[in-house]
């Protein structure tokens, strides 16, 4: 029998849920941080991150590294993005009282993955199915 989201948001120690959403908002802060140091804030529809092309001096190692570095912080941009992204969203869950439900199967996904991984989506099984290694 599957739990609403609801009625497991309501068996969920409301102190652990309290906890991983300050742990959420902890992380978050780091990420916006992290997002800062590798580029500046663009704006539009869509607030996100554009990362700065390094600038190092004229020579023709100064210009491959400057590609290097460049390459190198656009990849850590998308990666810090997405975890964003994640964070927001597991945010949004909690306050519309559908955290710790998992996106595939709609059972609960098991505290010990929430509190390794607050932003889990999926319970191990579901994650597991969808990695390929059941």
């Amino acid at each position: 029998m599957t739990l609403g989201p609801i009625i497991f948001l309501n068996t969920m120690d409301k102190k652990i849920l309290g906890e991983l959403k300050i742990q959420l908002e902890e992380q978050k802060v780091k990420i916006l941080a992290d997002l800062e140091s590798v580029g500046s804030r663009s704006g539009g529809a869509d607030v996100g991150f554009d990362v700065k092309f390094p600038d190092y001096g004229d020579s023709m190692e100064d210009n491959a590294t400057e590609v290097q570095d460049y390459t190198k912080n656009l990849s850590l941009e998308r990666d810090l993005q997405k975890e964003l992204s994640d964070i927001e969203k597991t945010l949004t869950k909690m306050e519309e009282g559908t955290y710790g439900v998992c996106n595939y199967c709609g059972q609960e996904i098991e505290l010990e993955r929430l509190k390794a991984r607050p932003e889990s989506s999926s319970c191990v099984s579901c994650k597991n199915q969808l990695k390929g290694q059941e």
